[in-house]
C-alpha cells in the first residue's frame, strides 16, 4: 500500500501566521534578560564543570529563533570555558533551534506547562 504523501511546510508558510505575534522576535522579547543569563552563566557550577573540558578544541555558536525571523540570541561556548550570550542572527550560527512564537512565548513563562519545559 502506498504511503501518504506528506504535505510540505516552511519557515515561510509558518511566518504568514505568526511574524505579528510578540514573540516572533524572540531577542525583542529576551533583551532584558541577556544581562541577567551572561552572569548566570559565569557563576554556574554546573555548567563551568561542562565546558571546562579538553574536548572543546574551537569556539562553537549556537541560537535559538521565532519560526519565520532571522534575528536569534546566540550562545557561544569558548575553549577558555567562556559562554557568551548576546542577539544577532542565523548566520552567526553552526546551527539555530527554531520553533513558532507561541511556543517561545509558552516555554518561557515563569513555570511552563507541559509539554513546554524543554525542547529535545
Amino acid at each position: 500500500m502506498p504511503r501518504p504523501k506528506r504535505q510540505k511546510t516552511s519557515d515561510t508558510a509558518m511566518s504568514e501566521s505568526s511574524s505579528s505575534h510578540p514573540w516572533a522576535d524572540l531577542p525583542s522579547q529576551l533583551s532584558g534578560a541577556i544581562e541577567k543569563a551572561n552572569k548566570a552563566a559565569q557563576d554556574d557550577g554546573q555548567l563551568s564543570a561542562f565546558i571546562h573540558t579538553d574536548a572543546i578544541v574551537e569556539s562553537s555558536t549556537f541560537g535559538i529563533k521565532g519560526a519565520g525571523s532571522d534575528n536569534a540570541v546566540l550562545t557561544t561556548v569558548s575553549p577558555n570555558g567562556k559562554v557568551s550570550i548576546r542577539t544577532g542572527t542565523t548566520a552567526d550560527a553552526e546551527f539555530t533551534l527554531s520553533a513558532l512564537p507561541e511556543q517561545w512565548q509558552e516555554f518561557f513563562k515563569q513555570t511552563p506547562v507541559m509539554p513546554y519545559q524543554s525542547y529535545w
